[in-house]
């Protein structure tokens, strides 16, 4: 079976049209030059050069092989680029399991600077609570997810937090607070609570449990949902409000208003972090988290590490 050197070494010769000047293409010497073409030939049982002194032809089986030869070498280099782009993580697919609050902000806006830094790689998404993406990195089912802080159950994974986001409350836009442009927790003791359930989000519920506790009262909690537009939708039936992060102003829906907080609390801002296996140093992951960090970067905020 012809090697890929025979077939460069044949291609040079057609093209040339004469075995000294392949050969200086080629840098060799021509004696070995002609001795592999003449391999060539007999290792498949046909004659592809004609051969005189002053010029080389092609049979017509040597214009059918340089045709396919031409072909072949085309689809090699093609592969190994192919093969080098992936070592670098230009290209290949990673798979993102994410929290739904970071589809407000976060995440778009991670996506916008990797599609332009690397347009060539697929990305699969997976929409998984917090608690849920351990396992899952675990299971090979996602290789980075985005979650909110802080989580559980992480061993043989790597966490990082990279984005700190405050929390706002979420009115009726027929609420007595609504012409307000800021409130204080304890302003909100007698109103009624739409929640986000532990099991979604433990970093949330807890960082806003504590801030009702400083405040000093217990929130009257009447429902909790799992999906924000649920949320939002029942604090526009009148049915309570709700206290969530910021980026849901960027949702904007009808009926809702939104207003930030006067307290000076610690607990009232929600961190979003990242977590990979700890045994994955694929280029394509580390591409990734680069991405999620030029983000955090872009909004100026500190990226403070899980000890």
């Amino acid at each position: 079976m012809p090697d890929i050197r025979q077939m460069q070494r044949f291609v040079a010769v057609a093209e040339q049209r004469s075995f000294r000047r392949a050969a200086a293409y080629l840098n060799v010497s021509q004696p070995p030059l002609s001795i592999s073409i003449r391999n060539l030939e007999n290792e498949i049982g046909v004659q592809l050069v004609l051969r005189d002194r002053k010029r080389v032809e092609l049979t017509k089986a040597g214009e059918i092989f340089l045709e396919r030869a031409r072909l072949i070498l085309s689809q090699v280099d093609d592969s190994i680029r192919l093969a080098q782009s992936v070592k670098e993580g230009l290209r290949g697919q990673i798979s993102i399991g994410f929290f739904p609050t970071a589809t407000y902000e976060v995440l778009p806006q991670i996506l916008r600077i990797f599609r332009i830094s690397y347009p060539d790689v697929g990305l699969r998404f997976i929409e998984l609570t917090t608690p849920e993406q351990p396992e899952a990195l675990r299971q090979k089912h996602i290789d980075v997810g985005i979650f909110l802080a802080p989580t559980v159950d992480v061993a043989g994974l790597n966490l990082e937090i990279f984005y700190r986001e405050r929390l706002i409350v979420a009115l009726p836009k027929d609420h007595q607070f609504a012409a307000k442009t800021k409130l204080h927790l304890e302003e909100l003791r007698n109103e009624k609570f739409i929640f986000i359930p532990p099991r979604w989000g433990t970093g949330y519920h807890a960082r806003v449990s504590h801030a009702f506790t400083q405040a000093g009262f217990a929130p009257d909690v009447v429902a909790e949902v799992g999906h924000l537009h649920t949320l939002v939708s029942l604090v526009a039936s009148g049915m309570g409000i709700a206290v969530g992060a910021s980026s849901l102003m960027n949702f904007q829906p009808p009926g809702v208003v939104f207003k930030e907080f006067a307290d000076n609390l610690s607990e009232l801002y929600v961190e979003f972090g990242l977590a990979w296996r700890g045994d994955d140093d694929r280029p394509l992951v580390e591409s990734f988290l680069d991405t999620a960090r030029q983000f955090q970067e872009k909004m100026r905020l500190n990226r403070p590490r899980f000890s």
